[in-house]
């Protein structure tokens, strides 16, 4: 009878333990895959994906795999792309182009780049 009290509170002991890492998730979200916002001055016209935007300031709001340019309410242009991690952190916002063309997007205070489709982060 005493082995058995014995292995009994062995087994509760084994599961109490085992609880508190069965409730954990792995769904905990990546600072990337939150969706960013800010502010982006164009001071000459470029090409947002397909679409040639005027300069003035948006509104930029980059999710996980997109980039919209917003003025108001009413979406400008929008870009599909990825986040890749940079070398040092932006101190301002801003973007590289090619030949007019966006082809990475920085934000002030982040290391990581959001890379259009396309492009690349240069290696500077």
């Amino acid at each position: 009878m005493r082995k058995v009290a014995i292995r009994f509170g062995l087994a509760l002991a084994a599961v109490a333990l085992a609880l508190p890492m069965m409730a954990k998730t792995d769904k905990a979200p990546k600072a990337e895959s939150k969706t960013k916002n800010a502010t982006l001055t164009l001071d000459a016209p470029v090409k947002f994906g397909s679409t040639m935007v005027n300069a003035g300031t948006y509104k930029l709001v980059i999710d996980t795999d997109k980039a919209t340019l917003e003025n108001g309410n009413k979406v400008v242009a929008s870009v599909p792309g990825h986040w890749q991690e940079g070398k040092l952190k932006a101190d301002s916002n801003g973007f590289e182009t090619t030949n007019g063309q966006v082809d990475e997007i920085f934000l002030h205070g982040d290391s990581s780049v959001f890379v259009v489709s396309g492009g690349e982060v240069s290696k500077n």
